[in-house]
């Protein structure tokens, strides 16, 4: 059992079917969504999740690889929509289809990925009008949390307040919020480009000065973003110090922290002997959203005019290499 707005673990147990049936009661003291992983013991695959509200009385039949729900109000509406079972077909089948596909058959994936998104996009369209004609029904809440985000975000808004107010509220609001910062970063896509200027901050340092891009007007500028709970950020540290080493006369390296405390960015940062200039985003996702940034790390080289030269997403040679060439 797992909280649908944290994502922890609250619960965990086993159960005996007794003649093929058994039973749970699961006890929680938040009004809000869970979501629970039932798991066969001779299951192998990694099993979905089953959306759970307070008070649901879910009853589960068939077969262990293909359990039917119902007894709630979001899968009891599943059941009634036909929509949803023939667009969950199609998709199915597509899966099947691609688990048989050999590595190295380019058409073949290019094939199924044109055919995805073809089915992504009529999934959504099927949702929509569902959504569209049953605002209040906590089935069309469950389906919002599946669409592509545009979409998505569009439907979050004709939802009702019964659903918006319901336990799962919560989760939607977070879902609409990542919606939203995902819509905001693929327009701002086409201004994160090479000659194109780059987005001014306004951030705090290691020793509580507010800086912005402006404060290394003049300079080589070479932002990068991100995290101590990132692995590839952190593999790359010992590269970063040596070309920070060698290139500190001519361009100004600037981290900026991103989902980490304050306090484990200060401790990474002193720890790790991070001697250029960090800064501290922390959950804010405004300055995400202005570069685009949809993965760690996010290099970003700027020149002395404060125009991009070049966009780096995770780690690689490539950076250093254009460093080399550039100094």
């Amino acid at each position: 059992v797992y909280d649908a707005v944290t994502n922890e673990l609250a619960a965990r147990d086993t159960i005996v079917a007794v003649n093929g049936k058994a039973g749970i009661d699961i006890k929680r003291d938040e009004d809000r969504m869970m979501f629970v992983y039932i798991v066969p013991i001779h299951q192998v695959t990694a099993p979905s999740p089953v959306f759970l509200l307070p008070g649901d009385r879910l009853r589960i039949s068939g077969k262990a690889g293909d359990p039917v729900f119902s007894g709630s109000e979001i899968y009891d509406g599943l059941a009634r929509f036909d929509g949803f079972r023939h667009i969950k077909a199609e998709i199915d089948s597509l899966y099947s289809r691609a688990g048989k596909i050999a590595e190295n058959d380019i058409i073949g994936k290019q094939s199924l990925n044109a055919e995805y998104d073809r089915l992504t996009a009529k999934r959504d369209s099927i949702y929509a009008q569902y959504i569209k004609e049953n605002p209040n029904d906590l089935t069309s809440g469950y389906l919002t949390l599946f669409m592509d985000p545009a979409k998505g975000l569009d439907s979050y808004n004709l939802l009702g307040s019964t659903v918006k107010e319901s336990a799962m509220g919560e989760l939607l609001d977070m879902v609409a919020k990542s919606f939203t910062d995902i819509v905001i970063r693929e327009k701002n896509k086409m201004n994160i480009q090479p000659g194109k200027p780059a987005p001014d901050f306004s951030l705090k340092g290691t020793d509580g000065k507010e800086y912005t891009l402006a404060s290394f007007k003049g300079k080589y500028v070479l932002l990068d973003f991100w995290g101590e709970w990132c692995y590839w950020c952190m593999k790359g540290m010992p590269d970063m110090k040596k070309y920070y080493e060698k290139y500190k006369d001519q361009i100004e390296f600037v981290g900026i922290n991103c989902r980490d405390s304050e306090e484990t960015w200060q401790k990474t940062v002193r720890e790790e002997g991070l001697v250029w200039t960090n800064l501290f985003n922390g959950d804010d996702t405004g300055l995400l959203n202005k570069y685009a940034v949809e993965g760690f790390p996010t290099k970003i080289l700027i020149d002395k005019e404060g125009k991009i030269v070049e966009v780096f997403v995770g780690e690689s040679e490539d950076l250093y290499t254009k460093l080399d060439e550039l100094f």
